[in-house]
């Protein structure tokens, strides 16, 4: 899939299969991740965390439970769940930094036909667990910002040739 297919066709699934996707996959979407640009190139400030344990996903869903509305929050039922961690002291450019690693992800995952889901809500409640939050194993100082599901949809997904939502633009010359 080309890229602006890929760009275009990126949504968020909220129902996957329970077939995991491999490792290739897996590896080609944390390399998209890491070509994702963050401030002042502080790579040194993310972390990846990639989480395909179903007992541990199973933890974080019923202690955060009561604080997702959406059925079957937080993950949709995405066997893996990559975690953006950041040490950085600027809270701007962490939540800014995440976003755009995500985002590239986010589109990798979909071009090698893959569903994902940017996820968010369920942070703060799991912060609120130290234990759980040091079943991710982070390096010292780090701290999960956001994480992306990602797996099979129980659906086909639709591709698009063009941008499915529109923005307002002006144009200052």
């Amino acid at each position: 899939m080309d890229a602006f297919t890929a760009l275009y066709s990126r949504k968020s699934t909220r129902d996957f299969a329970e077939m995991v996707p491999g490792d290739a996959f897996i590896e080609k979407i944390l390399n998209a991740g890491m070509a994702a640009p963050v401030g002042r190139s502080r790579y040194e400030t993310m972390h990846l965390t990639v989480v395909s344990n179903y007992d541990l996903l199973q933890d974080i869903t019923h202690i955060t439970a009561d604080e997702t509305s959406r059925n079957r929050a937080p993950f949709y039922g995405a066997p893996v769940v990559i975690f953006v961690s950041s040490n950085n002291e600027r809270k701007d450019l962490r939540l800014s930094d995440t976003g755009c690693i995500i985002e590239n992800m986010a589109v990798a995952a979909r071009a090698l036909g893959l569903a994902s889901i940017y996820l968010w809500g369920f942070i703060a409640p799991m912060k609120e667990h130290p234990d759980l939050v040091a079943r991710l194993n982070l390096p010292e100082g780090f701290e999960p910002i956001s994480a992306l599901g990602i797996g099979y949809a129980k659906q086909d997904l639709d591709t698009y040739s063009e941008p499915r939502h529109a923005i307002d633009v002006n144009y200052v010359k």
